[in-house]
């Protein structure tokens, strides 16, 4: 995995080179993750336009994210927008992240581990990375990007799903999702100064942690919560994902490439 030197953009990545568990990699340049491109400059959109040759952007917010943080418009790459928790109260997505952590009263800890069970078991979500995946199954030439508002959840559950597909091992996709706390880990530290700044009770400066934070037990959680439910993650696959046998062979054609040696 790879930090793209962009300057405006915090936790874009490239998963290029992931080994798997038989001998493969992914093949660099062609899978994106990332954040939203809301900020983008002129620059770093060039860049994602002809160095990594951006051609498809899928976009998981939801409709009222996308209303107030519209994507930069990047020449020659298509837009598809794959709301993920569409349904759900965006709390902490939207630009009023730091009044919705201050007037939040449950726990944030508790809050996480439902959010990333919702992502995998909830029916609507399944449809959406099914269709997520399904595209990537169909993407043609050059790079494409998939983003959430920070890129650690809803974009780090659908990496993780689309990892797991490739048969990345479990050690390697938890540590691609833990790189996005590095990544925002300036964004997070701002947003807890000005949550001292107002003299926040400590419960909220925790809940904050909690709920801004990238902890691998949540996404463990979620791969928990797929076995418990399904029993192997090839029926999740099937049942849940809509994904067959011959996409997950397709979706490896695609994107891997044996080791040399």
């Amino acid at each position: 995995m790879e930090r793209l030197p962009l300057n405006s953009l915090d936790n874009i990545r490239d998963l290029g080179s992931i080994q798997t568990r038989d001998g493969y990699h992914i093949l660099p340049g062609r899978l994106l993750r990332g954040g939203d491109l809301y900020h983008a400059s002129y620059d770093d959109q060039n860049d994602l336009r002809r160095i990594y040759r951006l051609t498809t952007i899928i976009d998981l917010r939801t409709d009222r994210e996308r209303e107030e943080r519209p994507d930069a418009s990047i020449y020659g790459a298509e837009y598809v927008s794959v709301p993920v928790m569409e349904k759900k109260p965006a709390l902490f997505w939207g630009r009023d992240r730091i009044e919705a952590l201050i007037h939040f009263h449950g726990d944030g800890g508790a809050y996480m581990y439902q959010l990333y069970e919702d992502l995998v078991l909830g029916r609507r979500d399944q449809h959406a990375y099914g269709e997520f995946l399904r595209l990537l199954k169909h993407h043609g030439e050059g790079a494409v990007l998939w983003h959430s508002m920070a890129g650690k959840d809803r974009a780090g559950v659908g990496t993780a799903l689309l990892l797991e597909i490739l048969g990345v091992p479990r050690e390697t996709i938890l540590e691609d999702y833990m790189y996005s706390g590095i990544c925002l880990h300036d964004d997070i530290q701002a947003v807890l100064r000005i949550l001292e700044e107002r003299r926040v009770p400590r419960r909220v400066l925790t809940n904050a942690k909690d709920i801004l934070g990238v902890k691998g037990a949540y996404l463990e959680h979620a791969f928990e919560k797929i076995l418990e439910r399904y029993g192997t993650f090839d029926k999740y696959m099937k049942k849940a994902l809509g994904l067959s046998a011959f996409d997950k062979n397709f979706l490896r054609d695609r994107y891997l490439r044996k080791n040399p040696g």
